[in-house]
């Protein structure tokens, strides 16, 4: 398994919050997590830490967030 540091999570997730389209477009959960999980495949965070850090940067940018996807609690795939 390929361990990145916590650091690397965040700008990674950073990363793909910033390259969604428009400001007025909100940020799908879904499509975030499948853009993280393609780049991280072994990613040690679960699906719902990984939507919860998307949530938090979306809103430290000002975007607004789609919540369509639920993540499953302690799931790492």
């Amino acid at each position: 398994m390929t361990m990145f540091p916590k650091m690397t999570y965040r700008k990674l997730t950073a990363t793909t919050v910033a390259r969604r389209r428009t400001l007025a477009t909100p940020i799908s959960t879904k499509h975030a997590l499948q853009a993280l999980k393609s780049a991280m495949p072994d990613c040690a965070l679960s699906d719902q830490e990984l939507v919860t850090l998307v949530a938090e940067l979306a809103v430290e940018r000002g975007r607004s967030i789609d919540f369509d996807i639920r993540a499953e609690r302690g799931s790492g795939k």
